[in-house]
């Protein structure tokens, strides 16, 4: 698992790499630096997500039926809390700061997911 974990962490980090250079020069360019703060807070909040998409499946993966659906209830909970208070605080502040935030959010998340599914279908192919 660690080694699976490691390898999808890595990928994802130079991915996320990549676009955060181009978000953070373009931000620059705008004059907007302020906001590269917002950008890392989206991060974070779709980090918290899917390290508990994550951990809530890895754990119910060993949990009868009834357990594993509360482990995904939780998960579940947890995930849509996260987002609106992180989205609800950035909201509060500014429309730029919101925005910002959600891009972050959206591309961390998208990202993710993208890799996830691309390792299950190379290891599919197996």
């Amino acid at each position: 698992m660690k080694e699976v974990l490691s390898g999808y962490v890595r990928k994802l980090a130079r991915s996320l790499s990549i676009c955060t250079l181009v978000i953070v020069v373009s931000l620059l360019s705008a004059g907007e630096g302020a906001l590269i703060g917002a950008l890392i807070v989206g991060y974070l909040a779709a980090a918290v997500c899917i390290w508990t998409l994550v951990y809530r499946t890895w754990r119910s993966a060993s949990l009868d039926v009834a357990s594993a659906k509360k482990q995904m209830l939780w998960g579940l909970i947890l995930r849509l809390v996260t987002c609106f208070t992180v989205l609800a605080v950035a909201a509060q502040i500014s429309t730029r700061v919101f925005a910002i935030t959600t891009l972050g959010f959206l591309l961390c998340y998208a990202l993710a997911m993208v890799h996830l599914v691309r390792y299950n279908i190379q290891s599919g192919k197996k």
